[in-house]
């Protein structure tokens, strides 16, 4: 699948999504929308001492990150000392609060793409067997802030890893 087929398709799941779920117009609320709050930051340092690291005695590094104060944002930890298919810890943020983590310690994340309503994560599937980690499939999981969702949410669409849940 292309990759503006799977943005196509994305976009319309998000906005059938939206119509399949929204209330009438009257009750929406949609003060998750609104800009940052004043003086919004996230010390991404102190994020990354303080999340439980992948296994004992190791800790994570801060990795790219963006838009943490803005509808959608994103934080990745890098596994510390690590290797390319060393665990990474995705944090998902929404007016630099955190609202998310995805997925468990176990894949290899890269970030697929993003804007201020959404993060699109490659996830690294296990390779098949006598394969080398090198070798291995990706697939995407896109989340979108979802306004709708009570104080908003960051809702997943499209395939979950295996052993994922939200």
């Amino acid at each position: 699948m292309s990759r503006t087929t799977r943005t196509l398709t994305a976009t319309a799941c998000a906005a059938g999504l939206i119509a399949a779920v929204a209330p009438a117009a009257n009750a929406i609320n949609t003060d998750s929308l609104g800009g940052p709050p004043a003086g919004c930051e996230v010390d991404v340092e102190q994020v990354a001492e303080e999340t439980p690291g992948p296994s004992d005695g190791v800790g994570w590094t801060v990795g790219e990150h963006g838009n943490l104060c803005g509808n959608l944002g994103y934080l990745f930890l890098e596994t510390e000392g690590g290797t390319v298919s060393s665990p990474t810890k995705v944090l998902l943020y929404h007016h630099g609060e955190q609202v998310a983590t995805q997925p468990g310690d176990t894949p290899r994340v890269l970030l697929g793409g993003h804007s201020d309503f959404h993060v699109a994560l490659r996830i690294q599937q296990p390779p098949a067997e006598g394969e080398a980690n090198a070798d291995a499939g990706y697939l995407t999981t896109v989340y979108v802030w979802n306004p709708l969702a009570g104080d908003g949410d960051a809702t997943p669409i499209g395939p979950l890893p295996p052993g994922i849940t939200i």
